[in-house]
Order: structure tokens, then sequence, then C-alpha cells
């Protein structure tokens, strides 16, 4: 792609119009200027001012504005360098100016992207018209899609098709232009998901899934709801959840990162799946995320998936309101890191090892030394020292988000919620304990009658579910309980009783105290 210089971007700037970047239907006539719809906040009445005398838009209602370049960047999701390319060939200028062989190469670049641009809608509409077929009288893609409750409706507006045994769906860029194709396996084919090839126009680590669908509700919520695959984002999108996005996988690369706060993210939603590989890509996230996390250029949240689960699932065992439920009881994304680095810590009254002491305390300063000092470097470094001296495992929740510090007694009521959820061998005894914090006491109770309910003894999604419906601060409880992530659980069952003991030891004293 040809590199922009100062003269290239002065002509461009000069020749290139905004308001040609508008249709006719979205302009309207006001003196020497027109107005149109804010696309920046919800504008009900039109509060864009684009003016052909300054060639800029500007919203006197949110304060946005920019110049033509720069909003073909936010209405397209393209790149700085790609939206003065573009303007350069609407308006006419030559990118290589003196250099013909440079010019003749672009020309001959842009004609074979056109034509890319055809084939994929072209492929796009064959597609969808075989899966629409069999949506009408039956086939393969139309029992796949109902066996994982994705409707017909769903099917219609996301340009869903069917080709050689596999559901397509359009990989289509932040405008909507279809540029590539995910291939999900209907039967036993392999792989599971087969990728477009990269080309011109598809280039896997540039395109945000259901980026082109959801972009007006991250805007208006600065929120983006990240899950791992492309079928978890229409089931989320159905379900009402209408910022979710995937990334074709568990990595997001920088230019995947600038495509999302282009669209005003500011919160980073993490979803992915709740096994040890979905649990790892997280940690692997929040350390790719962290220079911008610690800058505070970005927030970012863990959604805990209990046991395993992955978003389908949840949304099939519980429906809508256990997302609502994972997203009230959401994990700062420090407290959900350190919670991990110091699970070595959480099992027992809090006498490890000295070698696992130090092996702890090198790992977690290793994160937060070369932080500046701030709010989150203190919050790291009293939950370390807390945490080695006994003190258990108290969540950075109370620096980050509320006032004071929490006890060591509420951080033994929360492991005595998880304990209750995750070890159902001992629920007759922690169910007894009378627990002092009104939200750790409202949600055993809720547990309690929850687990008459189970037939297996298995009410962690459950739990998520009912969140949904209780009060804020008993949804937190219930919602971290439920999802302290897998290697935690893991650890629950195997020293369940080593656990319990622990808990009556911290627990018991003051339980026999009260009347």
């Amino acid at each position: 792609m040809s590199v922009i210089t100062p003269a290239l971007l002065e002509q461009v700037r000069e020749r290139a119009r905004i308001v040609d970047l508008f249709s006719p239907a979205e302009l309207r006539k006001a003196g020497s200027e027109y107005i149109a719809t804010c696309p920046w906040h919800e504008d009900r009445r039109p509060s864009l001012t684009v003016s052909p005398k300054r060639n800029r838009v500007h919203c006197f209602v949110c304060g946005k504005g920019t110049d033509a370049i720069g909003w073909l960047q936010d209405r397209q999701g393209l790149s700085f360098q790609e939206a003065v390319l573009e303007l350069a060939r609407r308006s006419g200028v030559n990118v290589a100016d003196g250099d013909a062989e440079a010019q003749a190469r672009f020309e001959q670049e842009w004609r074979e992207r056109r034509a890319l641009m055809a084939k994929r809608t072209e492929q796009r509409t064959e597609f969808h018209q075989e899966l629409e077929q069999q949506l009408e009288q039956g086939g393969a893609g139309a029992d796949y899609l109902k066996s994982r409750g994705i409707t017909p409706e769903t099917a219609r507006s996301w340009q869903l098709g069917f080709a050689a045994g596999r559901l397509m769906l359009p990989l289509n860029d932040a405008s909507g232009q279809t540029v590539g194709f995910c291939g999900r396996a209907t039967g036993s084919q392999e792989p599971k998901y087969r990728n477009s090839a990269c080309d011109l126009l598809f280039q896997r680590n540039g395109l945000v899934f259901g980026l082109d669908q959801a972009a007006e509700e991250i805007r208006k919520e600065g929120t983006a709801l990240l899950v791992e695959g492309p079928l978890d984002v229409l089931q989320l999108h159905q379900a009402g959840f209408r910022t979710a996005v995937a990334c074709l996988g568990t990595s997001v690369s920088p230019l995947q990162l600038q495509l999302l706060q282009r669209q005003g993210m500011r919160q980073l939603q993490i979803a992915f799946d709740g096994d040890h590989a979905g649990q790892s890509a997280t940690e692997r996230l929040i350390e790719q995320l962290q220079p911008q996390l610690v800058a505070g250029g970005l927030s970012a949240s863990v959604l805990q998936l209990s046991g395993g689960a992955d978003v389908d699932a949840l949304l099939c065992s519980a429906g809508p309101a256990g997302v609502e439920g994972l997203l009230a009881g959401a994990r700062h994304w420090l407290d959900w890191r350190l919670e991990r680095l110091l699970a070595p810590l959480q099992l027992g009254d809090g006498e490890a090892p000295l070698e696992t002491l130090q092996a702890v305390e090198r790992e977690v300063r290793a994160v937060f030394e070369p932080w500046p000092d701030g709010v989150l470097r203190q919050s790291a470094q009293t939950r370390l020292t807390q945490a080695l001296s006994g003190g258990g495992m108290p969540h950075c929740d109370s620096m980050l988000h509320r006032p004071g510090l929490c006890t060591a007694r509420q951080r033994a009521e929360r492991r005595a919620l998880r304990l209750f959820l995750h070890a159902p061998e001992t629920r007759e005894l922690v169910g007894a304990l009378q627990l002092q914090d009104p939200a750790c006491r409202a949600a055993l109770d809720w547990l309690s009658n929850l687990a008459l309910l189970s037939l297996d003894g298995s009410i962690a999604a459950l739990a998520l579910q009912l969140a949904a419906a209780l009060p804020a601060a008993v949804a937190a409880e219930i919602s971290g309980a439920a999802a302290p992530g897998p290697e935690l659980i893991a650890l629950l069952q195997r020293q369940s009783q080593a656990e319990l003991e622990a808990l009556l030891d911290a627990l018991e004293p003051v339980a026999e105290a009260m009347p």
C-alpha cells in the first residue's frame, strides 16, 4: 500500500468534499450548511452540522466533530492510511505523483479489490439463497441452526448461508462489506471452523466479527462484550446483548483493538470459555492489554463462566438471565488476575510452605512492580500483603469499586459461598453457619433454597440465572462464588474437607457466640 506523503495528504484534504460522503436522504439543508443525524449519541432530533465551507462535521450536542478523513475512518472502520487512499481514489488525486509505475500498481490493486468485493457479494447471495431454501423445505443447514437455537430471523438478519456441508457466516468489515467467510461444520467435518484464505480484502487479525452489527450499541454504551466464537456472537445478539463481538480466536491484535476503540469502546468485557484453554487465553489477553489498562486508556472486566461452559451452553441452560448474572458479577481485570496468581494460598488456614509463599510473592511482584504509583499498584500490593500474612484472598473490589477494605470475616464468608456451590457434600455444615455480612447471608439463603431444587447437586448455572433477578450486592456475591475459575473449582472439589475445616475454624467461634 502506498505511503502517505504530506503533499498527498494536503491534496486529499483540499479535494475531498465531506458532503459527498452522505447520501442526499441523510442531509437536510439549513442555510449554507446541512443537518444530519449524529452517529455518536442517541440523536432523536438531528444535531450534526455538515459544513461544506469548513469541510467538517460537528455535533453541538455531544461536542464531537471531524473532517472527511476522520468521518470515513469512523463510519467504515478504516485506518488513517486506508481512509486517505480511499478519498484520493474518489477525488481523482494521484497517490504517487511523478511515479507512473507506482500509480499503476495502486490502480491495479484497487481494481483487484473491487473485483474481490463483487465476488464476495455474489458468494454471500448464493450461499444465503441455499440456506433460505433449506429454511423453507428442510436440510442440514436448517437442522443445524435449530439445534443451536438460532432462529430463521437471525439467519436472515446476518445473511447466513450454506455450502459444502458448512454453515457459512459472512465476515464483514466495519462498514458491512463482506470480505470473507467462516464455514462452521454441521457434521463431523474437520476442521470445525474454516476461514477464507487471507487476501487483499481479508486479514484475520484485521477483522472483528459482528462489529458492523454491534457498532451502534458499542458507541452508545462505550462497552464491547468479547467472546470466542462467531456463533456465540449470533446467539448473544439474538438474546439482546448487542455489544457482542468476536476476534475469530482468543487473541486480539493491535489492529482489532483499534477497530473497537474507533467505535468508542472504553470498557472491554471478556467472556471467553470457562475451560482451561479459555481461561489461559483470558490471562494472555489481559497481559497483552496491560499497558493500556494500567495507563487508563482502557478498562476491562472478566465474566467467569464456570465448569468449562461457554456462552452457548449458558444461554441454553439459563437463558438471557444467566448472562445478566455474569455481567452483574463481572470481575475487575486486576482482581481476576491476582486471584489466579494467589490461588496456591487460597485453601486451608494460610500456612502454606515457605517455598510456595516465596514463589507467589515473586510472581505477583513481577506483575505490578513496573507500574507507576497509583490505585492499581496500591491495590495489588495490599492484596499480596494480606494474602501472604494469612489473611486469605481479599478482593481488589474494595479499593477499585467500593469504599473501605474487605475484612477477614467477609473473605471467609465468600469462601463459604464458593464451597457451598461447588462441594455438595459440605452443604449441610456450611449452610448452618451464621454469616454476618448481609449480602453473603442473603446469598447463602438463596443458594440453600436452590440446592433443594437440584437433583444432581449441581447449582452453579442455576445460581447465575438467579443472580440476575436479585439486588446488585447479593448478585455480585453469588456470581463471584459461582464462577471463580476452573482451576479453583477443581481445587475446592479435591480438597473440600480441608477447606471446610479451615472455614469452621474461622467462622464457628463467632457463630457459637450468637444467640
